[in-house]
């Protein structure tokens, strides 16, 4: 009696475990599909067990839009007409961009200041950089000390445009162009939008291109 309650208790704990195994398949092969990322590089951790007369074979998965994908997240997993949440961790391994020395504060920021090192991103400050080519040529508002991951918080558009500077303003039309000055009401980098006041006092928003010119879509 006793070997044959043991043997329904190891093979409650099998059927979990497969169960749960095949859940993991499944939640690799959602965010392989929908996020594109690689199974080699993440890690799912199921928080919260899966109801035992909600599983399935044909399950369905949705995600919040708001889903950053990194750290502890709900998805909502649903089995036919039932439907559970999961509380998931996604672990990722992946590249980002450090400080290889200390950058000071109002430096023109350049590639020699930045390595590329590999690490788990889901333990990563929001808005961290991935790749240098969104670093380089920005301005770092504050120091940054070697090794530091670098994020958007701490860094600016290089201003090829500043307030109360003079600047060409280009109106642009179908077959037409009209070139005049003004006067710009806020700094701005390349692609930026910026306020500018023309001579007749109007204030107009317009786009910066890579001349310092600001340009306006009529």
């Amino acid at each position: 009696m006793k070997l044959l309650k043991f043997f329904f208790i190891l093979l409650f704990f099998l059927s979990f475990e497969i169960n749960a195994n095949d859940l993991t398949n499944h939640l690799n092969e959602f965010f392989k599909q929908e996020y594109s990322l690689d199974t080699k590089n993440f890690k799912i951790l199921l928080h919260a067990p899966l109801e035992k007369n909600k599983i399935c074979k044909k399950q369905h998965f949705l995600l919040s839009h708001h889903f950053h994908s990194v750290g502890l997240f709900d998805i909502l997993y649903i089995c036919g007409r039932q439907h559970q949440f999961l509380k998931l961790e996604l672990q990722i391994q992946g590249q980002y961009i450090i400080a290889k020395k200390k950058i000071f504060r109002g430096t023109k920021i350049s590639a020699s200041d930045l390595k590329s090192i590999t690490g788990r991103l889901d333990k990563l400050p929001n808005g961290t950089y991935f790749n240098k080519q969104d670093v380089i040529n920005r301005v770092n508002v504050r120091d940054i000390l070697p090794f530091q991951p670098i994020t958007s918080f701490m860094t600016r558009a290089f201003w090829i445009v500043t307030s109360n500077k003079e600047v060409t303003i280009k109106f642009k039309g179908n077959n037409f162009e009209i070139i005049t000055t003004g006067k710009a009401l806020d700094n701005g980098g390349a692609k930026e939008k910026i306020r500018v006041q023309i001579k007749s006092g109007k204030i107009i928003t317009g786009i910066i291109n890579n001349d310092g010119q600001v340009i306006v879509v009529l």
